[in-house]
């Protein structure tokens, strides 16, 4: 996550966040109400994206408030945001955030994106782990010289699995 902050303080950061998002729903809920045309449909979608956004915080909070940082978050929470975000994002929404407001984004949202990939890595590190202690799984990966190709690979780039290679022979 963020080096320069404890979990604790990534928590606070986090829920701080969320508290801002939901406050900033019931304001764009107000003003898409007093609008109409294309502006209400830019608020509905700014409103869409802080609730994907606000689910995706709140499963980062609940993984970490422990302290444990055990990473059973639900990587769909995080990611799950619609493709037309990215620009309401960088061109409606951050424009409207005070100079702190967006400080405080560009941090939560930098903790949220290294959550998110150490949350996939994470998942594939568990999936390997499974696949190599399951006899079924083995037997499949032994059978397919792709997969056996790609392992093959990343063994010869390992001098440490090279040299335990060697003390078998």
């Amino acid at each position: 996550m963020d080096g320069g902050m404890s979990i604790k303080e990534q928590v606070r950061l986090l829920r701080s966040v969320i508290g801002r998002k939901v406050m900033e729903i019931d304001d764009f809920d107000k003003e898409a109400a007093g609008t109409i045309g294309d502006d209400v449909e830019r608020y509905l979608n700014v409103i869409e994206f802080l609730n994907n956004d606000i689910a995706g915080y709140k499963t980062i909070v609940e993984d970490l408030s422990d302290g444990s940082r055990d990473m059973t978050g639900n990587i769909y929470d995080i990611a799950s945001l619609p493709p037309e975000s990215a620009a309401i994002y960088t061109e409606f929404y951050l424009p409207l955030l005070s100079e702190d407001d967006r400080q405080e984004e560009e941090i939560a949202m930098g903790i949220k994106t290294q959550y998110a990939t150490d949350l996939a890595k994470e998942y594939v590190i568990h999936v390997g782990r499974v696949a190599l202690m399951d006899t079924n799984a083995l037997e499949v990966i032994l059978a397919d010289e792709e997969i056996l190709t790609l392992i093959g690979n990343a063994i010869l780039d390992s001098p440490r699995i090279m040299e335990a290679l060697g003390k078998n022979e």
